[in-house]
């Protein structure tokens, strides 16, 4: 039986998101990041981006998470944060790169801001678009 379309998008799929951490001084940060995805689809919701036992979003490093969220279509846009705790929280984000494991697809969020109370413009989040 096939499925009314709209149900048929609500379906889990495994997201793998790569955070890249910028290359210059101080890039680095101790702070809890989290990441909302949005798609055509809806929303991931508002997601901690953690790994036991590693040492994350090091200067000049790319770190992998792979999510399970439902089906978001074509992905909009996401929206990086960090929670300004711990010892080094200023950070450096190069960029984004989520790829859907069921097609995919990656798409390419550029960021190369800081995100950082004390540098730039003082902000912890950004809304990143993608990179076409």
């Amino acid at each position: 039986m096939l499925l009314p379309s709209p149900l048929r998008n609500l379906v889990a799929v495994k997201y793998e998101i790569i955070v890249i951490t910028g290359d210059v001084k101080d890039a680095g940060t101790d702070a809890n990041v989290h990441i909302t995805v949005y798609g055509v689809n809806g929303d991931s919701g508002r997601r901690r981006l953690r790994k036991k036992f590693r040492n994350l979003f090091e200067r000049g490093r790319a770190d992998r998470f792979v999510v399970e969220m439902l089906d978001l279509g074509e992905l909009l846009w996401v929206k990086v944060e960090h929670d300004n705790s711990g010892f080094n929280h200023g950070w450096f984000l190069e960029c984004v790169e989520v790829t859907n494991l069921a097609n995919s697809v990656t798409t390419v969020f550029q960021c190369a801001k800081w995100l950082d109370k004390g540098k730039a413009d003082g902000r912890t989040e950004r809304v990143l678009y993608p990179k076409y």
